[in-house]
């Protein structure tokens, strides 16, 4: 698919390559800047100018003091798995009254569900429900607690419905919320509420400083924008990774081969993260939750075996789902441009990454439905820049048993004989924005400017990497380099099936290298493949202990 390219400009006169891309983010203030740049960032807030939270940190305290049972209620993906954990950790140091429940995705689905409250009172003798990543569109399930005997306090990032649970609620997304950051991912408000108890109950600054590592890779796991103070959480979080002080996470990056290496946003994003979050896809997500809190070496090897293991077996699944459906789109749906794909047999604990998938491949909006063993349709979402898949799903909300989501990512729950009528609707209405704006569909490369071959240096990449942790709304700068003279005989498709692409070449007597993942298709079917245009991100390459930059390719395209 082609794409088109948006160059951004060119670096600002008496800038740094560093700040101009600051500039072109509207970061342009000095002070800004340095924060932005900090190895000890400052920005944070008071935990509370959050709605409710000093009624929820009262109504803790009473708890706390008659020596009641408290269960963390949380969420079987990454964001839920540190949640739960980071409160069970901070609570430890205050109570021995603290246990957690993650509900199971198969049986129990998303959320608080009346059997596991019922549960939670009566087989875990709990008085006190704190959920983190979830509970903020459960009104039924909370009022069947308090009817029950339960107190519940409410954490969550979700974007709230209209009818609100009624009981304590912590989320920065609430009506006349005050405070002033509202991209915290789940993990991000429970440690909000750990911080502020620790003000409260005046606790030693380590046990903060302890769980930063969990709120990264919440963060980071979860897709919140890294910017803010998301940014300060996750650089801090980030030392805490690579310095080992978890013994469940850097079991973990032995386990995956990451134990030698540098621990980025990106190395969480697509090799940690997804470790957690397989367990949740196939077995069992408590399982993350025992690696992050476990203390013994023995069993910290052999549980992050087990969640290395069940992602590969999430990756084969996955595959085989990926496939299926793009194969029932170019069958069925090609002229859709809101893509609805059954794919009945696919594990409903992959269908969002392969939503993603054919997402990307298509570049549309995509949901991904399979039906489950009730006999309900389950389904999740993907979305393009540009169109609000939440605020779709929105519009057709009567179709629905349930839903929840964000601007990018959905998930939901119909009627096997709603699925026509909720397909015909959405592609109605893509069309009707595609009419307003025919570009919406084409997938866009930011590039932050054009650079000459001989700027592309080991310098140029020390100084682009003081933007990092990279992540949602801070990606990686892309750099073009127009011209390139191709070397026929060292550019060709590489790795499995030969998808990826091996490049060389050069311009104005600097040689230029690269990789460009899943681009030797495209490569091989430019017309002209002497001279061709190139969008990366740079990156060091290192190979028998020489040092050189390399082109990460974005795009390729013939020159003109």
């Amino acid at each position: 698919m082609n794409k088109i390219w948006d160059v951004k400009g060119e670096k600002i006169q008496g800038l740094s390559v560093v700040e101009s891309i600051l500039h072109y983010k509207g970061i342009t203030d000095e002070q800004e800047i340095e924060e932005f740049l900090s190895d000890k960032p400052k920005k944070t807030y008071d935990p509370f100018l959050m709605k409710n939270m000093k009624e929820a940190v009262d109504k803790i305290k009473y708890h706390i003091h008659n020596d009641n049972k408290i269960v963390i209620f949380g969420d079987y993906d990454v964001d839920g798995v540190t949640s739960s954990a980071l409160l069970v950790e901070f609570f430890s140091n205050i109570t021995d009254n603290i246990d957690y429940y993650i509900p199971n995705r198969f049986s129990e689905g998303y959320g608080l569900n009346k059997d596991a409250i019922k549960s939670i009172k009566e087989d875990m003798d709990a008085d006190l429900i704190i959920t983190v990543d979830n509970g903020i569109s459960s009104f039924e399930e909370v009022s069947y607690a308090k009817e029950i005997g339960l107190d519940i306090i409410v954490t969550d990032h979700h974007n709230p419905p209209e009818k609100l649970p009624e009981c304590i609620i912590i989320n920065a997304k609430q009506e006349d919320d005050e405070y002033p950051f509202k991209e915290l991912c789940g993990c991000g408000v429970a440690f909000k509420l750990a911080q502020a108890l620790q003000r409260e109950l005046d606790l030693p600054r380590n046990t903060l400083s302890a769980p930063l590592d969990l709120v990264a890779l919440g963060t980071i796991a979860d897709l919140v924008p890294l910017i803010d103070e998301n940014r300060t959480l996750v650089k801090y979080g980030l030392k805490r990774i690579n310095s080992n002080k978890r013994l469940g996470i850097a079991t973990l990056r032995k386990e995956v081969g990451l134990d030698e290496k540098e621990i980025s946003a990106g190395r969480i994003g697509y090799v940690l993260g997804p470790c957690f979050n397989a367990a949740g896809r196939i077995e069992d997500a408590k399982l993350g939750v025992k690696l992050l809190l476990e203390k013994n070496e023995e069993e910290a090897t052999k549980v992050a075996a087990i969640l290395h293991n069940l992602n590969s077996e999430r990756q084969a699944i996955q595959e085989k789902g990926e496939e299926l459906a793009r194969l029932l789109v170019e069958t069925n749906y090609m002229n859709h441009d809101f893509l609805v794909v059954r794919a009945d047999g696919v594990s409903e604990g992959v269908i969002g990454i392969v939503a993603g998938r054919i997402k990307d491949l298509f570049y549309k909006p995509t949901l991904v439905v399979t039906k489950t063993e009730e006999g309900y349709i389950k389904g999740s979402g993907r979305s393009i820049k540009g169109i609000n898949i939440y605020d779709e799903l929105v519009n057709v909300s009567d179709l629905f048993l349930g839903f929840g989501g964000h601007e990018m990512a959905c998930g939901f729950s119909l009627e096997e004989d709603k699925l026509d009528e909720l397909r015909e609707k959405l592609d109605k209405r893509a069309k009707e924005i595609k009419s307003n704006d025919p570009n919406i569909f084409i997938p866009k490369v930011n590039i932050m400017a054009e650079l000459d071959a001989d700027q592309l240096s080991v310098n140029l990449i020390n100084e682009i990497s003081k933007l990092e942790p990279y992540g949602m709304a801070n990606p990686k700068p892309l750099f073009m380099i127009k011209d390139i003279q191709v070397n026929p005989s060292w550019t060709k498709g590489c790795g499995n099936n030969n998808v990826h692409l091996k490049f060389s070449g050069k311009k104005d007597n600097t040689f230029l290298s690269g990789i460009g993942f899943s681009l030797a298709e495209k490569y091989d079917r430019l017309s002209n493949q002497n001279t061709v245009d190139v969008v990366f991100s740079p990156e060091i390459n290192e190979y028998n202990g020489k040092i050189t930059p390399q082109m990460v390719m974005e795009d390729i395209k013939e020159s003109k």
